[in-house]
């Protein structure tokens, strides 16, 4: 009895992410892109472990023509939701080059692109030194990571 009652809890504590007001595999709308305002993404997840002290987001693009490309990160957070009206987060710096968010924005001849939420729940906060990219993460997140989930949403650039 003791086994099945375990087996229950380890099923019903699943983490999980989503993109508010997309299912997974969605198209975006222009607005959240380089070809629109550029607003982030809502970012929601739950169902993290016992343990949990704070999260880590990436938001990348696995189909980027190099290497994967990196739009936000955010780490170090004890919430569970990110998006435009966060405030307080401490944010990495993108494959732009810069902090915070940046929208998908493929090359306009690609076909549909990937954008990748992923959250990691840590059992405690990472020490990392500045410029936070996520080359400086990764590693970081070595012995601390106590479940991941993601999703993902599509963009193709716009005709102009």
């Amino acid at each position: 009895m003791r086994y099945i009652l375990s087996l229950s809890a380890a099923l019903w504590a699943q983490m999980w992410v989503r993109i508010q007001g997309y299912e997974p595999g969605a198209f975006l709308p222009p607005e959240h892109t380089c070809d629109g305002a550029d607003i982030a993404l809502t970012i929601q997840w739950g169902g993290a472990p016992a343990g949990t002290q704070v999260y880590v987001l990436r938001l990348y693009d696995p189909d980027a023509p190099a290497d994967t490309f990196t739009h936000w990160i955010v780490y170090n957070f004890s919430g569970q939701e990110v998006g435009p009206r966060a405030q307080h987060l401490k944010e990495g710096y993108n494959d732009f080059g810069q902090k915070g968010y940046r929208g998908p924005c493929p090359p306009p001849r690609d076909a549909a692109h990937r954008y990748v939420a992923e959250v990691y729940a840590l059992r405690r906060p990472l020490q990392v030194s500045e410029p936070v990219t996520w080359d400086k993460l990764r590693p970081a997140l070595a012995d601390k990571v106590l479940a991941r989930a993601e999703t993902f949403v599509r963009y193709k650039r716009q005709k102009h």
